[in-house]
């Protein structure tokens, strides 16, 4: 079921990116052309935040988010699950609290229209709520994959030197 899961996401990203491009393109093609596509820019918006949201889950689910652990990696094992279920722990409540305000934020901004393309503001801030509750996902499934301490390397980890 994950597979499917995660190869959906994936193409709809790549769509959503591939829409960003090409509505972007047809704007200002048309612009040039004398023929301004009204809207082009608040469609080409609106697609952008919604990759960049998918965009986001995908590195997360593949643990490439950015971390830092010069210090981490030197603690006895016993201390550095400890401060990785810290960071876990505070991952997983800064996502709730978005989810959290963001769909009241969401339908607040359900009647406010984006320019003149004539969609929904709330469509754009939607984003906000539904990347979060997909990011917690994403690290749920890690945890149980991974576990506390693989929960945050990246799948293709690389081993770095020190200068």
């Amino acid at each position: 079921m994950w597979r499917w899961y995660d190869r959906i996401e994936e193409w709809l990203a790549i769509a959503l990116l591939g829409g960003t491009s090409l509505t972007m393109l047809a704007s200002s093609t048309a612009r040039a052309l004398g023929q301004p596509f009204a809207g082009g820019a608040e469609l080409a918006q609106f697609l952008f935040i919604w990759t960049a949201v998918l965009g986001a889950d995908i590195t997360l689910r593949r643990g490439g988010q950015v971390r830092i652990d010069a210090l981490a990696v030197r603690l006895p094992l016993p201390l550095q699950r400890l401060v990785t279920s810290f960071c876990l722990l505070l991952m997983m409540l800064f996502l709730a609290l978005l989810v959290w305000h963001g769909f009241p934020l969401a339908l607040s901004n359900w009647q406010r229209p984006m320019g003149v393309a004539g969609l929904s503001y709330g469509y754009i801030t939607l984003a906000l709520p539904v990347g979060a509750t997909l990011m917690m996902v994403s690290l749920v499934r890690r945890i149980i994959a991974q576990g506390i301490l693989g929960s945050l390397v990246a799948d293709d980890e690389i081993v770095e030197e020190t200068l």
